[in-house]
């Protein structure tokens, strides 16, 4: 491993995910555009599967949906109402075909970096039942609440998929008790016992549920799609980790300043030039990338308490006001005008 280490939480994924949220947000009446505004993401190229969404881009897409209807609860489950067997790719397959639902957690888990989702689920055994864990901790906590309600949500969208009944015991979130008061009596939370404020966000189902046959089991063509999972996963942490997702992570990582080309370049042990050449191997430039997450951060930043001319200092602009006018042309706005719509909401 090279000096930047990896991790499953920073890999790319398919843009179904944000397909989700922008059909979440056209249904009530927001442009394509304007929900992907500021997030580098072409509108031509979100109906391709192939294209690779990052955790920052997906972030700002749903920033953009929350800033425009208000974070409020319901819009997680109206997304998660999108998903489809088709959107779980090999691994929805996979789950279909498995022999117990058991099958279904296990391999739906341990594939899980294939499937657009943003929160990590894991599997907890607790004796006599079994706690689906929804950890929302690498979810920027601005967008956490969405996120875990969405994937708590796709729980039971699974099921109803699957043409699985779940018996729940219990469902317990971290949101609010004023968050979780209006979402309890929204379907599909209005059906559980449901608790809030809580440690964890967990599905506690018995453990005997497990063991439960599936509708539509064929032990083969789950082998088979096991192993086509197994494949895509070694290819996606192969490619995942090429230059172009290092330099990314570098430029996302430090919230005090942007490292120049030649840091980043030295870092990789690898020339400036050799770096250039990679990236362009790859389909793209350090200056698209460095204005991509610029923009993310300086989003992000304004949501803060620092000023607007520290704001620009960390993101390497030598004047205010080049990163004023670079600001304007990102979202149509100034930042000084940006904040001001952040602190109406």
């Amino acid at each position: 491993m090279d000096s930047f280490g990896a991790s499953l939480g920073v890999l790319p994924h398919s843009s179904v995910s944000v397909r989700m949220m922008v059909s979440v947000g056209q249904a009530h009446g927001l442009d394509e555009t304007l929900l992907l505004a500021g997030t580098g993401i072409v509108p031509e190229r979100l109906a391709d599967d192939n294209v690779e969404i990052w955790p920052d881009q997906e972030f700002a897409v749903a920033r953009n949906l929350l800033s425009r209807l208000g974070d409020r609860p319901g819009l997680g489950v109206q997304t998660a109402r999108h998903a489809t067997i088709g959107n779980g790719g090999m691994v929805g397959l996979a789950a279909l075909v498995s022999p117990t639902i058991g099958d279904v957690l296990s391999i739906t888990i341990r594939y899980q970096a294939l499937v657009s989702v943003a929160a990590r689920y894991a599997l907890e055994d607790r004796g006599d039942e079994v706690a689906i864990v929804v950890d929302g901790d690498g979810v920027p906590e601005d967008v956490r609440a969405y996120f875990v309600e969405r994937e708590v949500a796709f729980i039971f969208m699974a099921g109803e998929l699957l043409d699985v009944e779940i018996p729940v015991l219990g469902v317990e979130m971290q949101i609010s008790a004023d968050r979780g008061d209006e979402l309890s009596v929204i379907t599909p939370f209005d059906r559980h016992p449901i608790a809030f404020e809580c440690p964890r966000n967990l599905v506690i189902l018995p453990r005997s549920f497990l063991d439960q046959p599936m509708p539509q089991s064929d032990s083969r063509t789950a082998s088979a799609l096991e192993r086509q999972c197994r494949e895509a996963l070694r290819h996606l942490l192969d490619a995942g980790w090429r230059v172009t997702a290092k330099v990314r992570e570098r430029l996302l990582s430090d919230p005090d300043r942007m490292p120049s080309m030649a840091e980043i370049a030295a870092e990789l042990h690898i020339t400036v030039r050799t770096l250039r050449r990679r990236l362009a191997d790859e389909g793209t430039t350090f200056r698209g990338l460095l204005n991509n997450v610029r923009e993310i951060k300086a989003a992000e930043l304004l949501r803060t308490s620092a000023t607007v001319e520290d704001v620009a200092r960390r993101l390497g602009y030598a004047e205010t006001a080049n990163f004023t006018h670079a600001f304007t042309r990102w979202r149509g706005m100034s930042p000084r005008a940006y904040r001001q719509t952040i602190l109406r909401k």
